[in-house]
């Protein structure tokens, strides 16, 4: 039985790579407010989730569309180049996103 094609994948092709980007995240959680996942990499990307699992698959769906939104139109990803440090209340997720 053929596995059904997922409609958000790019074509992997012999001889052909796919492409890798990092996605950095910083986490942070209020004593009863919901998870916060902010890219740092990428502007206006931000997630909010019951669960630090949760908030960070949002983000990297996020961030996944955006940068593939830009690379197959073969435009440059408006990356954010920064030496930015979490927050007393956050802490730094480095996250590979395959396309």
């Amino acid at each position: 039985m053929a596995d059904s094609p997922d409609s958000k994948s790019l074509p992997i092709t012999s001889g052909g790579s796919v492409p890798v980007f990092d996605c950095r995240v910083f986490v942070s959680q209020s004593d009863a407010g919901p998870v916060v996942a902010r890219c740092v990499n990428l502007a206006d990307v931000e997630a909010t989730g019951p669960s630090e699992r949760d908030a960070l698959r949002k983000v990297v769906d996020a961030f996944k569309s955006i940068v593939q939104d830009h690379h197959s139109r073969g435009e440059a990803i408006p990356f954010i180049e920064t030496d930015a440090k979490p927050g007393p209340d956050e802490q730094e997720r480095w996250i590979p996103v395959h396309l």
